[in-house]
């Protein structure tokens, strides 16, 4: 009898998760647009490097559950002027294939992280001008 009883119990405990369900569909709804950029520059100029991102993003109003990821990484390295340029459009949307009135936020997460090192390793002047300093020379 006693294993009858939570069988029953289950049963209620199981009837209870499409519940569940419906309220976490409607707070997972929604779309991401995640758009980092890594731009590294190593160069044996003092000038620095010339570096640019220009990214933009759009959705429609009625967005489920679509993602869109589009890292973009640049590495120069070298004895001369760098320049790193990086342009892009994204558009992410549900329009109509989203049937089910639920559209939530969008989530856009764009992070630009530049890094510009000057390296003395790849300035062909470096030990020029080092000599040039060293008494007795």
């Amino acid at each position: 009898m006693k294993l009858h009883k939570y069988c029953i119990n289950l049963i209620c405990l199981g009837s209870l998760f499409p519940l569940v369900t419906v309220g976490t569909e409607s707070a997972n709804a929604g779309c991401a647009i995640v758009t980092p950029t890594n731009q590294v520059a190593i160069t044996g100029t003092r000038d620095g490097a010339s570096q640019e991102n220009s990214v933009t993003t759009a959705h429609d109003d009625n967005c489920l559950g679509n993602t869109i990821v589009a890292p973009t990484n640049q590495v120069g390295i070298g004895s001369g002027e760098v320049q790193q340029s990086n342009q892009g459009e994204y558009f992410v949307g549900g329009g109509e294939e989203n049937q089910t009135g639920i559209s939530g936020p969008v989530i856009e997460v764009t992070p630009t992280n530049q890094v510009d090192v000057y390296s003395p390793a790849h300035d062909p002047n470096f030990i020029k001008d080092k000599l040039r300093n060293v008494p007795g020379q």
